[in-house]
């Protein structure tokens, strides 16, 4: 038996899928499915062995119920109507019922936990654990969230990866990179280090975590001095003296110290991005600052400025997990479009769309509206400090105790919270905390439709096995619950029906029946963004940032920026078998790496019991070195459990940043210390 399906898990590829069940062993492989044209036929391990999830003997299968410190097996009509009870009690002051609905899955069924609430009334979260600073700050500057095919890189000519770990985050966009490459595209990686983008590297620069910003408006600045903007990219500019007053009050010299970048980096950024490298070595005269430009003539800059060569930029998301996140993105964005790259084939900036796009969710938008948002970068100290206090919570699709900074605290706010509901199908740190679990439908039991933050396929996950046990979908969950509150919620089919009912999708007669047949469909979008360079602002003309703000020194006795990297094996929090399993058997601490020259590492030796301090608390690690390492960062790989002592968000503070009140986890400081 093969089927077609598609991962519902909240990554930016979403893949489509063919899960084959073999009839000699009953066994299941999961691979990409060769017709999709972005999929194109293979897909991360994590894809593949997705259906070892569905057999754990660690899933939770039945509805658990907490007595005590254990949790025993409960029915399911038993268990709603206990929630139904809790809810009813609270119905007169919706506030104090607090949703918490994550990414643990996509689609366009996944929101059927906010209708419900959102027609209770009851309060929910905002701002972000992942992206919301970046796609905020694309608002800003563009109008809208948008980009390039990813496609579309295939020509580019000189590729900026500003960021991505591409040997651990997208197996197709680090697809795309080599097959730009095998045309004879350059690419020039900026980055802490940490990564493995050697072997997809042409340029490496080096930079301090959190500092990409200052070398975006050195370069930026460069380009100006030179008079290398040309006048076809000002005309579409609605703030531009704005932002030469920002970049007036700083030298290059002193951004180029701000980050640890050198005037050779430099240099090599204004050369790609100019595409004008001869033309500088003719013009700097020997002993001479390749900083000091000469202006081009009119005649001159139209000649380099019709022959440059395309330049994509990619931006990882980790850039803008810092306090100033926002603008970091901003300045990297302001980087391609002055230099004349946005609207082009082969140029602009990738960084994401929004998944849900060419999904109609007008019935969740009309359900209703929360009482309140609690901050979910700080969810703990939210739920402490409410007035009319939490007394419910739900949570699905998401271990927040988990994933957010500052796990401690709201450990401590579970503990203060009446009645808690968990939709999960494992024992997470979040489910622990629970007084009822219920056991959800995981991928491949349920159907779905998904988008992608990435490209414009949406796909069709198509069920191919019954829900495990007395597992159930989280929408029929929530719809069960919904009628014993009296509440009318939408049936699937109807859901379904009108879900492609987007603009997008304008151009199939039956959208539904063409994704269900074939798996997939193509939302109609143009390849390349901002052609005509005509933005989605209601002038139509293009922002830049307005504040370069200077970075904050750290704290004394905290040298050290604290970077929680993207873990290849692990989907967030969603371990595999073998690493529970590991862990359990030989439980052992997170490793940290360390640049080994760098001088924060004297006095620490390897073999000797080690800490990892930040202002707070402390947790036990192993240390290795790397070489490739800025000497001011340490880097550890996202995704332990409380559990296992492994979770580093218990040490990191709740620091936001300025755009899209998103967790800011990359700018915690923290040292080593022995013992």
């Amino acid at each position: 038996m093969r089927k077609i399906s598609a991962c519902t898990l909240d990554c930016q590829d979403t893949c489509s899928t063919l899960v084959t069940v073999h009839p000699e062993d009953n066994s299941v492989s999961i691979t990409g499915n060769p017709d999709h044209p972005f999929t194109k036929g293979f897909i991360c391990p994590k894809g593949r062995r997705a259906h070892r999830r569905l057999s754990s003997p660690r899933r939770i299968t039945a509805p658990l119920i907490r007595r005590g410190e254990k949790f025993l097996p409960i029915g399911w009509d038993e268990a709603l109507n206990l929630i139904a009870e809790k809810i009813t009690a609270l119905r007169d002051c919706p506030a104090t019922m607090l949703h918490v609905r994550h990414y643990g899955y996509r689609g366009v069924l996944a929101d059927g936990s906010k209708y419900l609430f959102n027609s209770l009334g009851a309060s929910t979260t905002r701002g972000a654990l992942c992206d919301e600073a970046g796609c905020e700050a694309y608002a800003a500057d563009f109008g809208a969230l948008e980009m390039n095919d990813p496609m579309d890189l295939i020509n580019a000519r000189h590729i900026i990866n500003w960021g991505k770990d591409l040997s651990r985050s997208s197996i197709h966009l680090t697809h795309m990179v080599r097959q730009a490459r095998k045309k004879g595209c350059l690419v020039t990686t900026i980055s802490p280090g940490g990564d493995l983008n050697d072997t997809l590297s042409d340029f490496f620069i080096r930079i301090r975590p959190g500092r990409d910003r200052f070398l975006a408006a050195a370069v930026i600045k460069g380009i100006l001095d030179g008079n290398l903007v040309h006048d076809s990219v000002l005309s579409r500019v609605a703030n531009f003296d704005d932002f030469i007053k920002v970049l007036d009050g700083h030298s290059i010299s002193s951004l180029l110290n701000a980050c640890d970048c050198s005037t050779k980096d430099l240099a090599h950024l204004m050369s790609v991005f100019t595409g004008s490298l001869h033309h500088f070595e003719k013009r700097v005269s020997p002993g001479e600052s390749s900083t000091d430009r000469v202006s081009l003539d009119s005649r001159e800059k139209d000649f380099y400025f019709s022959r440059r060569p395309p330049v994509a930029l990619i931006m990882g998301w980790g850039i803008q997990r810092y306090k100033f996140g926002g603008e970091t993105v901003r300045f990297l964005n302001a980087l391609s479009f002055l230099s004349g790259h946005v609207g082009r084939s082969g140029g602009g900036t990738y960084y994401n769309i929004s998944s849900g796009r060419n999904i109609n969710t007008q019935w969740v938008e009309q359900a209703g509206k929360p009482a309140r948002t609690l901050l979910l970068p700080r969810i703990g100290r939210e739920i402490i400090a409410s007035d009319p206090p939490i007394r419910f919570l739900l949570a699905d699709g998401s271990n927040f105790v988990n994933q957010a900074p500052d796990a401690d605290t709201t450990m401590n706010a579970m503990e203060k919270i009446d009645f808690k509901v968990v939709i999960d199908a494992f024992m997470t740190d979040t489910a622990r905390l629970a007084d009822v679990i219920l056991p959800c439908a995981l991928d491949y039991e349920r159907e779905e439709m998904v988008g992608s933050c990435l490209h414009n396929w949406v796909n069709h996950a198509r069920p191919v096995f019954p829900p495990r046990g007395k597992a159930r979908c989280d929408f029929d969950i929530m719809s069960d619950l919904a009628g014993r509150l009296g509440i009318a919620f939408p049936h699937r089919s109807v859901i379904f029906e009108k879900a492609l009912d987007t603009p997008p999708m304008g151009d199939f007669e039956d959208p539904l029946a063409e994704i269900r047949e074939k798996g997939f469909i193509r939302a109609s979008y143009p390849a390349i963004a901002w052609k005509n360079l005509v933005f989605a602002h209601r002038d139509g003309k293009y922002r830049l940032p307005t504040d370069l703000n200077r970075e904050t020194e750290p704290p004394p006795g905290f040298p050290m920026h604290l970077l929680t990297l993207v873990n290849k094996d692990a989907m967030h929090s969603q371990l595999s078998e073998k690493e529970h399993t590991a862990l359990e058997e030989t439980p052992h601490p997170l490793e940290v790496w360390i640049n080994g020259k760098s001088p924060h590492l004297t006095g620490i030796d390897g073999a000797v019991s080690v800490h990892l301090v930040t202002p707070l608390g402390r947790m036990p690690v192993t240390v290795k070195t790397m070489d490739s390492l800025h000497p001011m960062a340490l880097v550890i790989r996202r995704g332990g459990w409380l559990k296992h002592g492994r979770c580093v968000n218990r040490i990191i503070e709740p620091a936001i940043t300025d755009m899209g009140e998103t967790a800011a986890y990359y700018s915690q400081y923290a040292r080593l210390e022995k013992v």
